[in-house]
C-alpha cells in the first residue's frame, strides 16, 4: 500500500487516514516496530514527520495477528461487507491486549466471501472501554476505507444514552471545543428522578456530531451533569462507583456503502439505567 504525504503532518496522523488498516495509534506503532511501515524506503521512526513528496509503503496484509480470545459477543447486524457487535463494558474495541472486540470475533466470524476480504473483522470507530454498546466493523478492504471515510465525514450517526448527576435542560446543545479542536454535542433529557444523595439522577439521550476522545463524558462533566461512575472525570464529586459508567452506543444510522440502503441499527440500553432512576424516586 502507498499513500501520498500532506505536509508537516506526524507519521501517526497520517497512516490513520491514508492505510484504514491502521485504525488506532498503537496498530501504527506496531507497524513500525514490526518493520512493515517504510518511510521513502527505509524503516519508519515513531516520531517522523511526512513531507509533501514522501512515500509511505505498507508491508503485507497491514494487520497484527488476532490473539486468542473466546469471549460470545451479541451480533446485532451482519452481511458479506460489515458487522455491528453490541460490546460488553471493560473490553476495548482494538489496540495491543487480548481482550478486545476485534480479537473476540476473529475466532467468530469467517472471512467474507466478497472480494477483498479481510483475514477477520477490523473496527470503523471505536468506544471507551467502560462504555458498552454498538460497534461497527468492516470485513472487506473496500469496506474499511468507505467506512471509515463515512466516519470522519461525519456521515454515521450516533445516539447514546447515560445517566447523569443533575437535571439537564429539556434538549440543547454544548459547543465546546475539546484540546482546541471542534466539538458538538446534541442533547435530549428523557426522564429525571428526586435523589436523596445527589439531589437528581437523569436519563438522557446523547447525539455526538462530532467524534472526540471522551467527548461526551467530557462535555457533560463541564456543564455539570457527571455521567454516573466516570471515575475519570468525577474528580472530587461524589458519584455511585462500582457499578460501572452508566453510557450505551445504542444507536447507529448510516448509508450501505455497497448497497445504498439506509440502515438503522438500535439496541435497547441496560435495564439497570432505568431502575437506578427508580430506585432513587422511592427512595426519596
Amino acid at each position: 500500500m502507498v499513500g501520498k504525504a500532506q505536509p508537516n503532518t506526524s507519521i501517526a496522523s497520517y497512516c490513520r487516514r491514508a492505510f484504514p488498516l491502521l485504525g488506532s495509534k498503537t496498530a501504527v506503532k506496531k507497524a513500525i516496530a514490526d518493520g512493515r511501515l517504510l518511510h521513502n524506503g527505509r524503516p519508519a521512526r515513531p516520531d517522523a514527520l511526512v513531507r509533501p513528496g514522501d512515500r509511505l509503503e505498507l508491508a503485507g496484509a497491514g494487520m497484527p495477528q488476532a490473539r486468542d480470545f473466546d469471549m460470545e459477543l451479541a451480533v446485532v447486524y451482519e452481511d458479506e461487507h460489515l458487522l455491528v457487535v453490541n460490546k460488553p463494558a471493560g473490553i476495548a474495541v482494538n489496540g495491543n491486549r487480548v481482550k478486545t472486540v476485534e480479537n473476540a470475533v476473529a475466532g467468530s466470524i469467517p472471512p467474507s466471501s466478497q472480494p477483498g476480504a479481510l483475514p477477520r473483522p477490523v473496527a470503523v470507530h471505536r468506544i471507551d472501554v467502560p462504555t458498552r454498546g454498538l460497534v461497527l466493523l468492516a470485513r472487506t478492504k473496500d469496506m474499511l476505507i468507505r467506512l471509515s471515510k463515512a466516519f470522519e465525514q461525519n456521515a454515521v450517526k450516533k445516539e447514546y444514552v447515560a445517566v447523569v448527576h443533575g437535571k439537564p435542560p429539556e434538549k440543547g446543545v454544548i459547543d465546546e471545543p475539546i484540546q482546541g479542536k471542534e466539538a458538538v454535542t446534541k442533547f435530549e433529557t428523557v426522564r429525571s428522578a428526586p435523589s436523596r444523595v445527589f439531589g437528581h439522577l437523569s436519563l438522557v439521550r446523547l447525539r455526538p456530531v462530532t467524534g472526540r476522545t471522551h467527548q461526551l463524558r467530557i462535555h457533560l462533566q463541564r456543564q455539570g451533569y457527571l455521567i454516573i461512575g466516570d471515575k475519570a472525570y468525577a474528580g472530587k464529586q461524589k458519584t455511585i462507583l462500582g457499578k460501572g459508567l452508566f453510557l450505551c452506543a445504542c444507536r447507529l444510522e448510516f448509508e450501505h456503502p455497497a448497497t445504498g440502503e439506509a440502515v438503522v441499527v438500535e439496541i435497547e440500553p441496560p435495564r439497570r439505567f432505568g431502575k437506578l432512576l427508580d430506585r432513587e424516586e422511592e427512595r426519596c
